[in-house]
């Protein structure tokens, strides 16, 4: 039939494509899922009402035996979260990646990591065989925004982190704790802290592991305003709806959450 309407068949399935995206992404304004990722999406909305939850970074400070108290608990982590697998029982609940360096260098470790959940970018389905697939950035022009509605899409804003915080807001955590945040690497930005010591390229190390990042590997690009600027936008989404974001990092030099002690978390 299509040879008759002189139509290549090439240019159909490309428009035909475009208006099922269009499709998807009409329903996912309105949170009303037509695809089968989008309903597992649903399914976290406000899965964990009035409950906490630890967002775990990749900072120096972060240690074997802080994350093996942290068993029972509800934990995201991302990157490279896998090297101190080895000295921790402890797997996190939720796992992504979202940087396209981190992921394309290490994909055969990324694709092996244990979490209960994994998330990634719409992107990097052909790369990481995640359980959920987000958009990001579907429009361009509302880069740092924060995202309510992450069955629409999610936003950047420097760090992965700032991705796992929306994710977490859509389930409905009342407290979120950050640990092994502790934001030491050059050009970090302070309102309250003079920062300039880390503006040197011999810092001190910025991952918990001396080998976190392989020789010969590609380092991923750092976006330390960005990244300030996005928890700022964090922060006050999460306080506007009655919720809190809370730094336990054991030592942090990110200024923007409230300080609490990490040991005291677990105290009865």
């Amino acid at each position: 039939m299509f040879k008759y309407l002189k139509i290549p068949i090439k240019k159909i399935y490309k428009v035909t494509n475009l208006l099922l995206f269009n499709l998807v992404n009409f329903f996912s304004k309105s949170n009303v899922p037509i695809s089968w990722n989008n309903y597992k999406i649903l399914k976290l909305k406000g899965k964990f009402n009035g409950r906490r939850c630890f967002i775990i970074g990749n900072g120096p400070s972060l240690k074997p035996e802080d994350l093996e108290r942290l068993n029972g608990e509800i934990t995201f982590a991302s990157n490279k979260i896998y090297k101190i697998f080895n000295q921790t029982t402890w797997r996190p609940t939720f796992y992504m990646v979202v940087d396209s360096i981190v992921l394309e260098e290490n994909v055969k470790d990324i694709n092996l990591v244990e979490a209960k959940t994994k998330f990634t970018l719409k992107n990097y389905k052909h790369l990481f065989n995640a359980d959920i697939y987000f958009n990001n950035n579907l429009n361009k022009n509302k880069r740092e925004a924060f995202s309510t509605n992450i069955m629409e899409s999610l936003y950047s804003s420097g760090t992965v982190s700032y991705h796992l915080l929306q994710i977490a807001l859509y389930m409905g955590f009342s407290e979120v704790y950050l640990l092994g945040h502790d934001y030491n690497f050059k050009g970090a930005v302070s309102k309250t802290k003079d920062l300039s010591f880390l503006k040197n390229d011999d810092n001190s190390q910025i991952y918990f592991s001396n080998d976190y990042i392989k020789a010969n590997e590609k380092k991923p690009g750092q976006a330390p305003e960005e990244m300030y600027i996005g928890m700022g936008n964090a922060k006050s989404v999460f306080e506007s709806s009655g919720r809190k974001i809370y730094n336990s990092t054991r030592v942090s030099y990110l200024d923007v959450f409230e300080l609490k002690n990490f040991d005291e978390l677990f105290e009865k």
